[in-house]
């Protein structure tokens, strides 16, 4: 059992590459791929339309605001998986964390346009802002996650239960 966690520990950079390579991957085929295609183009960039809506009592805002927490929840996983790249670019050196929203809210552009050109999905920029939001939640759930696992590994190491 003890060589197994090892290798778990020792190539866990790997595992944690794959993971998010794979997580891209479903992605692009949650968004765009398993999507058939529709009439034409649609768009909608009013920004926060879904909240403006909840505000004037639209008898669907529950349902809109519902795929704004979707689209949040979405890239969580993004976030927290993002892999730990050394990076050469000095803006982002102290700011992984906006690298880690840049990223998720371009990868949302990527999706957003292809729906767009497509014609595979309606083309939001809500879903941008709800899916960077998303992946910097991820970006901080992943420093919990990580403080969390060195505490637990420090104080096993030392003995104290």
């Amino acid at each position: 059992m003890k060589k197994n966690t090892r290798l778990l520990i020792e190539h866990r950079h790997k595992i944690a590459l794959l993971l998010f390579v794979a997580y891209v991957f479903f992605i692009i085929y949650y968004t765009l791929l398993c999507r058939e295609v529709g009439n034409g183009h649609k768009a909608d960039l009013r920004l926060m339309w879904a909240y403006r809506e909840m505000f004037t009592g639209h008898p669907e805002w529950k349902e809109d605001i519902g795929y704004n927490v979707k689209n949040i929840l979405f890239l969580i996983p993004f976030g927290i998986c993002f892999p730990k790249i050394n990076l050469h670019i000095s803006f982002f050196r102290d700011k992984r964390w906006l690298l880690i929203l840049s990223v998720g809210m371009l990868l949302s552009v990527f999706v957003e346009i292809t729906q767009y050109t497509t014609c595979r999905g309606l083309c939001e920029l809500d879903d941008v802002l709800c899916n960077g939001l998303g992946s910097f939640i991820g970006y901080w759930i992943s420093i919990v996650l990580r403080k969390v696992w060195t505490a637990t590994r420090d104080s096993s190491n030392l003995g104290v239960r």
